[in-house]
């Protein structure tokens, strides 16, 4: 069974709450035809920080429970982000701290930890999704090798947080972008002026853009996080 088949929570459906407008007009286009792929591209210089980090600001549509929908999915990839970049900072600090090369995955620096610490024995462990690195004996370990076992536990909680929010994420992301235009036609009926209209559909158009992108990251990020849990099964002698 591959890693990356981790069972995460139910995602809580709301669909009685909004019932999408099924008479779309003929003229309407889609939202985001002819528009760029990514959201950053539009959003205004005050934003540069978010832009720079790549987080998802959802932005109020006039709708209670369609903003909760669009705060849950920013939160989410947020935080799955947060844990990629965590893993990767991880794995960063071992290859700098044992010499290895940029694209070097775990196995070449389990091998350098083990060429450098030849007084201990150092096993690599993995039981279900969690794997960690045993060091005997364990009564007098290096600080270099204890903070190595930290920088290994670091790198296993990481990757498991980013695969266990992959699959809700991309069910809560697409709940809402096969809803776009019947979403749009809701967001319209809540405002009485046309000034405020415009507004609130524009805020609706960068949160689908910013949906989109986040689906395509979440994505990357699962397939890299499932890509070193089947690398730590395989130094761990466990079939992946």
């Amino acid at each position: 069974m591959p890693f990356t088949n981790v069972l995460c929570c139910c995602f809580r459906s709301s669909e009685n709450t909004l019932q999408p407008n099924e008479e779309v007009s003929n003229e309407r286009q889609p939202l985001l035809q002819g528009q760029p792929q990514s959201a950053r591209q539009s959003r205004p210089a005050h934003n540069d920080a978010s832009q720079r980090s790549g987080r998802f600001i959802a932005r109020h549509v006039g709708i209670p429970e369609l903003d909760q929908r669009f705060e849950d999915v920013a939160e989410m990839f947020n935080l799955q982000q947060g844990h990629h970049e965590a893993m990767r900072e991880c794995l960063s600090t071992l290859r700098d701290r044992y010499h290895c090369s940029h694209g070097d995955g775990l196995s070449e620096c389990l091998k350098r930890i083990k060429e450098e610490h030849g007084t201990h024995q150092i096993t690599f462990h993995m039981k279900g999704y969690d794997f960690s690195l045993a060091v005997v004996p364990n009564d007098e370990v290096p600080t270099k090798l204890c903070s190595s076992q930290d920088r290994i536990r670091g790198l296993c909680q990481a990757c498991k947080a980013i695969v266990a929010a992959g699959t809700k994420l991309q069910e809560m992301i697409g709940w809402l972008t096969k809803a776009e235009e019947r979403l749009a036609n809701q967001v319209l009926e809540v405002a009485p002026a046309y000034q405020e209209q415009r507004r609130l559909e524009d805020n609706l158009r960068e949160n689908l853009q910013e949906c989109h992108r986040a689906r395509e990251l979440s994505s990357a990020y699962r397939e890299e996080a499932g890509k070193l849990l089947n690398e730590a099964a395989l130094l761990s002698g466990v079939n992946p």
